[in-house]
């Protein structure tokens, strides 16, 4: 056989797959790194573009360090570009600070970066990874910007609104008592 080809079906499917990461990343940013959000905002720069980028990912925080999620492994492209510039900005609970230090962290030594509610779902599908990395300085611009670019809107609030009522609904169905 010369060659594999892909067939039409799965590159329908990869297409409808990053249209759908572009939708829910784009929803996400809208209240990541705001006060109570369980996502944060890693702003990074492209290793090879030198574009800035902004990525929600779950953040949490152990004393001076940042704890942040590796759901899709470290081929993610934010993880590579934070391990190649060793920095980032991270947007977490309304405020910006710098990041440095990247280090992969296995779950068993991040327990309390998270509130008890996270936890629990993590521990059922969460990501085998973590990266920890030291809290430098405060970068209030930072903050100020990434509100005004991603705004959020009522429409936002009612999606928020809808989901968290939909897990609550969900759970009163499959208590176990």
């Amino acid at each position: 056989m010369a060659g594999t080809r892909q067939s039409p079906d799965r590159r329908t499917g990869d297409r409808a797959r990053a249209g759908d990461r572009r939708v829910l990343e784009s929803t996400a940013l809208r209240f990541a790194g705001r006060p109570g959000a369980p996502h944060g905002i890693v702003r990074h720069v492209g290793r090879e573009s030198g574009e800035r980028r902004d990525t929600p990912v779950l953040t949490g925080r152990v004393g001076d360090q940042f704890v942040l999620a590796l759901r899709s492994g470290t081929d993610a492209e934010w993880y590579q570009n934070v391990r190649a510039a060793d920095e980032c900005v991270v947007v977490h609970d309304g405020r910006a600070y710098r990041a440095e230090s990247p280090r992969l962290v296995d779950p068993a030594a991040v327990p309390e970066a998270f509130p008890a509610g996270v936890n629990r779902l993590l521990s059922r599908s969460g990501p085998r990874q973590y990266l920890r990395m030291d809290r430098g300085a405060e970068v209030p611009a930072e903050y100020r910007e990434v509100t005004r670019r991603y705004p959020a809107r009522p429409a936002v609030a009612g999606l928020a609104g809808a989901v968290l009522l939909a897990a609550v609904l969900w759970r009163a169905v499959n208590r176990r008592d």
